[in-house]
């Protein structure tokens, strides 16, 4: 790829734009399936990346064994930045490389043992807590046609 492409709305103005963030651990979140677009992270008070899972084993499930392809640009010039580490433009930019991923899995785990991401696993989050997040899909079920098969997959099990 010699370029990303602006082709994703915007979050914030609606726009056609391309992504772009300086945050690698979110961009390996980002190594996803479209059909499994359920991000669970966030920049907390620390500075750093908290991934919360919301059903057992999610990051195992989402990004083991897959390939990922992080593309780097050397510059910002021209970019909109819409929020901390996260920058976004209306035109296609231009790629200077490109770091292929063999496990995004692994590379993930690695950014844990750096200590640049905090995983919050399944099994020690309060299972109210849990069952909140649950229902919460299971009352949204239909606001995405797209992302409902995943739903149904990961979160009829734990429905009340």
């Amino acid at each position: 790829m010699n370029c990303i492409k602006a082709n994703a709305k915007s979050h914030t103005t609606g726009r056609i734009v391309a992504y772009f963030t300086e945050d690698r651990v979110y961009a390996l979140a980002c190594c996803r399936s479209p059909k499994e677009d359920f991000v669970t992270m966030g920049i907390r008070e620390d500075g750093k990346q908290h991934y919360y899972e919301r059903f057992p084993k999610q990051l195992e499930v989402l990004y083991a064994n897959r390939i990922g392809y992080l593309y780097v640009i050397d510059s910002v010039d021209g970019l909109v930045n819409i929020k901390g580490r996260t920058w976004e433009s209306d035109k296609d930019v231009a790629v200077e490389r490109c770091e292929i991923i063999e496990d995004v899995y692994k590379a993930i785990l690695e950014e844990e043992r750096k200590g640049n991401v905090v995983i919050h696993r399944y099994q020690d989050i309060a299972p109210d807590e849990q069952r909140i997040h649950a229902n919460h899909i299971k009352e949204h079920l239909d606001d995405d046609q797209a992302m409902k098969p995943f739903y149904m997959k990961h979160f009829s099990s734990f429905w009340d």
